[in-house]
């Protein structure tokens, strides 16, 4: 019997009990554990109290080493064939990180915070020339002063305020959150946070306080809006927007302009409008920005004489859809255009001869007229806006409306014996 026949012979009197596909296995994993033998350069201990342990290279490891300890020495050997041949984490990128991260975020609920991620990594990481090597390389084996040397770049580059350099970092920030999860564990620790501890702070640009009459309109501007917005509807009877009644609305109620674009007949009740949907050009949500903005406000009479000039002009124009906004333009469901009020907006500040503002502005001038009332309490405020803090309605929407004229003529009275 020649020897091929004697091994042939041996492996079925070992194996003669056992299914094929078990045969297999076991051949498998004795293949595997001498490609782990092969691979392993450091001594196999032992010792009655720890077992059989050894240490493999892991650069993620404070030491640059990891401790690998099993009961027996064949558990051992099967879990460093799994370190050497099977931990796939070993060579994954920053990019393939934020491929999994992304993922794992993305949910049916945050599509628009998705998008804005997605344009924020474009931006600065995959069509950044300064991110290129980086974002290539091994995410385990990116270092501290890597990621210090990176971002001091990006900031000389881009000088960033604050919310610029957050738009730039959260990504790099969240995917090591995410990488240092004891759950996935590509790594031990977020090293973006030992990084940003180090950086040139002085490179964040301070971005200058916005003016006040940047941000709000005078009761004076408000008035000849009014004017301008009347004139124009009698003067172009055939227009078929309505957005100059929509920015008038907007005064009266503070709402978002998504909010606005999104309201429907059937949000107004008893002289009060719920507020539970926002729209943009791509369609409707039937929810709203936050938990706190979805909510009812009181409707002023000067916002219900509005809404029957709304229903006045839909009829005259057979606007005949649930939305109160309307608009003959399908693509939008038929409703305003999300961008409708901008233009028209720009348009009566440029009459004005005006600051620019958006109908973002109307809200901001809304609120702050509330804030400035003795009688109305900040807590009503807060809640008319829909914020989810006091501090926010305080601190972003309350703004000087009174002209550089009147607030001069206010102090001298304020200061005068």
């Amino acid at each position: 019997m020649n020897n091929n026949s004697n091994n042939n012979f041996t492996l079925n009197r070992e194996y003669d009990i056992l299914e094929l596909d078990e045969v297999l296995d076991i051949l498998h994993m004795k293949k595997r554990i001498q490609q782990a033998k092969t691979l392993h350069p450091y001594e196999i201990h032992y010792t009655e109290k720890s077992g059989f342990f050894t240490v493999v290279d892991d650069v993620t490891a404070p030491t640059g080493k990891k401790k690998i300890r099993k009961c027996s020495e064949e558990k051992l050997w099967d879990a460093l064939a799994e370190w050497y041949l099977d931990n796939t984490n070993k060579n994954i990128t920053l990019q393939q990180v934020y491929e999994k991260w992304l993922n794992w975020k993305t949910t049916p609920n945050n599509a628009e915070n998705i998008k804005r991620i997605q344009a924020s990594w474009k931006t600065y990481y995959l069509n950044e020339p300064l991110s290129r090597q980086l974002i290539q390389k091994p995410f385990t084996r990116i270092t501290t002063l890597d990621l210090r040397t990176w971002a001091e770049s990006l900031m000389k580059k881009y000088l960033p305020d604050k919310k610029k350099f957050s738009r730039m970092f959260t990504i790099i920030n969240q995917c090591y959150e995410y990488a240092s999860d004891e759950d996935i564990a590509i790594i031990h620790e977020n090293h973006w946070q030992k990084a940003r501890k180090k950086l040139n702070k002085s490179l964040i640009v301070s971005k200058p306080t916005a003016s006040d009459e940047s941000q709000v309109f005078t009761d004076e501007e408000r008035r000849q809006i009014k004017a301008m917005v009347y004139e124009d509807l009698e003067r172009y009877q055939q227009q078929s927007s309505s957005a100059g009644l929509q920015i008038l609305f907007l005064f009266e109620t503070g709402l978002r302009i998504g909010e606005c674009c999104g309201l429907k007949w059937s949000d107004v009740k008893d002289n009060r409008l719920y507020i539970h949907r926002q729209a943009t050009n791509e369609g409707v949500k039937n929810k709203t920005k936050t938990a706190s903005s979805f909510r009812d406000i009181p409707l002023t009479k000067e916002a219900q004489r509005i809404l029957e000039d709304v229903k006045a002009f839909n009829k005259e124009h057979g606007f005949t859809a649930d939305w109160i906004f309307q608009s003959n333009n399908p693509d939008y469901d038929y409703r305003l255009s999300y961008n409708a009020a901008d233009r028209k907006l720009r348009k009566l500040c440029n009459r004005l001869d005006t600051i620019m503002k958006s109908p973002h502005k109307c809200r901001k001038t809304c609120i702050s007229i509330l804030l400035d009332n003795p009688k109305i309490n900040d807590r009503t405020v807060q809640r008319f806006a829909g914020h989810h803090a006091l501090s926010t309605t305080q601190d972003f929407y309350s703004f000087e409306r009174k002209s550089k004229e009147e607030q001069a003529e206010a102090i001298d009275k304020a200061l005068a014996l």
